[in-house]
C-alpha cells in the first residue's frame, strides 16, 4: 500500500494525532461509547478524505455500525466502525482495505471482557485479518487484533502502529471494500448489509448444531 517507510510513518502520525486528539477532549465531557465511536469515524472523513499527505492522495469513507432497531448490524458482525482507506500514490496504482472494529471504554473493559471475545469472534467470521479492537482510554485510543484479544494476551499498540500497519499492508482486508466507486455510501451499506445477513445465518446454523448436540 505504501512502501516508503517516512510516508507511512507521517501518514500515520497525522492520523493517529488527529483521533487522539478527539478522543481525549470529548472523554472529559458526557459523550457515550457509540457517539464517541461516530465522531472518530467522522473525524477521519472530515480530516482526510480526499488529502495528499507525503505525496500520496488519501480517500477514507467510514460507517458507524447499528446496534439497535430493526436491522441491527453490530450483533452479526461484532463491529461498531468500519473503515476503509484508499491510497494512491504518485506512481503506481490505488489500494484500498477495509476493517471492522469494536470499540470499548478502558474502565468497562472487564466487565464487558465476555461479550467482547465473542464480538471478536463475529468479526473474524467475516476477515480475520482486518478485525480490530479500540479502546479508549484517557491518554486517546490503543487497539489490538481482535484474534489476538481472542488468544487472552494481546499485544496492546498505539493507534499510530494500527495505522502504519494498515499503510504497510499488515492490517487491513482488500475483500472487505464494496465494488464499484470508492466512496459509494450506498455500495458500502449493500455490502454491510449482505456480510450481516451472511454471518447471521453463519450463526443461527451453529447455534442449532450446539443446541442438537446438548
Amino acid at each position: 500500500m505504501i512502501d516508503d517507510l517516512f510516508a507511512r510513518t507521517k501518514l500515520a502520525a497525522v492520523f493517529g494525532e488527529a483521533i487522539n486528539d478527539l478522543v481525549r477532549d470529548r472523554r472529559q465531557g458526557l459523550i457515550e461509547e457509540p457517539d464517541l465511536t461516530s465522531r472518530v469515524g467522522q473525524r477521519l472523513e472530515d480530516k482526510f478524505n480526499g488529502r495528499r499527505i507525503a505525496g500520496h492522495r488519501v480517500r477514507v469513507i467510514t460507517e458507524t455500525i447499528t446496534s439497535h432497531g430493526k436491522g441491527s448490524l453490530e450483533k452479526p458482525l461484532g463491529s461498531d466502525l468500519y473503515i476503509a482507506f484508499s491510497v494512491q500514490p504518485l506512481h503506481g496504482g490505488e489500494v484500498a482495505k477495509g476493517v471492522y472494529i469494536q470499540a470499548k471504554r478502558i474502565e468497562r473493559l472487564k466487565q464487558e471482557m465476555t461479550d467482547l471475545l465473542e464480538q471478536c469472534r463475529r468479526m473474524e467470521n467475516v476477515t480475520k485479518k482486518g478485525s480490530l479492537v479500540w479502546i479508549y482510554d484517557h491518554a486517546g485510543i490503543v487497539t489490538a487484533n481482535a484474534g489476538d484479544m481472542r488468544m487472552g494476551a494481546p499485544p496492546i499498540t498505539p493507534l499510530q502502529t494500527m495505522f502504519s500497519e494498515i499503510f504497510a499492508c499488515k492490517i487491513g482486508d482488500r475483500r472487505q471494500v464494496p465494488n464499484g466507486e470508492f466512496g459509494d455510501r450506498s455500495a458500502l451499506a449493500t455490502m454491510l448489509k449482505k456480510r450481516g445477513i451472511k454471518n447471521a445465518v453463519w450463526l443461527e446454523l451453529e447455534e442449532q448444531q450446539r443446541l442438537r448436540s446438548v
